[in-house]
């Protein structure tokens, strides 16, 4: 049993300070880059002891708003993002070109590895939006091109060692999804999944999956990530495929409060009943950009005491 922290991490006060004040040229680009370093160097000591680490991206927006950049998008209105007070803006794409090899190589070095690069030969999960997620938040673009974008995106990043590839996406339990947009689901993993060993997850959110659990667990990914705030565990883990990783959501992004020791070792208890101790992952329930900085930690923390994760 081991924690993973897939998406955004929180920034703290300090890096929320110091890209205000770069914004009012009160500070230079050096001084916001090292509290950002800061942050980096912080969020890699909480993560001591996990098998796979995020370096946070701390310069995401949110996981769409990178490939306005690849795919020369404009940036639109806001859009409530689910059900949340958050609100992502709407990529307007007006290009269906796919992008030049040293294009995209330069955007992967850029987003996902940072100034300089040094987190390459390490464990590092990377979160992408699957499908749905991405055709909720833009416009202008086809699914069938949506899939193209992704699965070149995870193929590129698969080809870094010791990797990980989470699929993020809240839409499964929030709307009807239809025969059509599945199969192109299930098509985008599949082809992933021929190309490259390695790990590829599904992680969800926000809503209870009963609706669409059993195409949930038909995609061919290595794992799949359950929201227990949302979900019961006698619910969704009975019928958990063999062999597979549970990505368990039980750290609360929705409240700062701290969940009582003995409710989340009892529901680890319950767990391993069902999947193989050594295949369960302890992560957030939901986006952990929701929380702040401070508090994220603390729960992080808590957990690796509950769940005796190695320092």
């Amino acid at each position: 049993m081991n924690i993973l922290l897939p998406g955004q991490y929180p920034r703290s006060e300090a890096l929320v300070a110091a890209s205000r004040d770069l914004d009012r040229e009160r500070i230079l680009p050096a001084d916001l880059e090292a509290v950002r370093q800061h942050d980096i160097e912080s969020l890699k000591e909480l993560q001591k002891g996990f098998s796979y680490i995020t370096t946070g991206f701390f310069e995401w927006q949110d996981l769409m708003r990178p490939f306005s950049t690849l795919l020369q998008a404009e940036v639109g209105t806001l859009k409530r993002f689910y059900e949340t007070n958050t609100f992502w803006k709407i990529l307007e794409i007006h290009s269906q070109q796919i992008p030049a090899e040293d294009v995209w190589d330069i955007w992967i070095q850029r987003n996902f590895f940072g100034s300089g690069g040094q987190y390459k030969d390490n464990p590092l999960v990377f979160t992408l939006p699957f499908l749905f997620l991405f055709k909720e938040y833009s416009n202008g673009i086809s699914l069938e091109h949506i899939a193209d974008i992704l699965v070149k995106t995870a193929l590129k990043l698969s080809k870094f060692p010791h990797k990980l590839i989470c699929f993020y996406e809240p839409t499964f339990g929030w709307r009807s999804i239809t025969p059509e947009e599945k199969e192109m689901g299930l098509e985008l993993i599949q082809k992933i999944k021929a190309l490259t060993s390695t790990p590829i997850y599904i992680y969800s959110s926000f809503f209870p999956l009963e609706k669409d659990l059993k195409y949930i667990y038909s995609l061919p990914a290595d794992g799949y990530g359950i929201d227990f705030y949302a979900n019961s565990l006698q619910e969704t883990l009975p019928s958990f495929p063999k062999g597979k990783t549970l990505l368990a959501g039980i750290i609360n992004t929705q409240s700062t409060l701290i969940d009582p020791e003995n409710g989340l070792e009892d529901f680890l208890l319950q767990a391993v009943n069902y999947v193989e101790d050594k295949r369960i992952y302890i992560t957030p329930n939901g986006p952990a950009e929701l929380l702040p900085r401070a508090i994220m930690d603390q729960k992080v923390k808590h957990v690796k005491k509950v769940c005796r994760c190695p320092d």
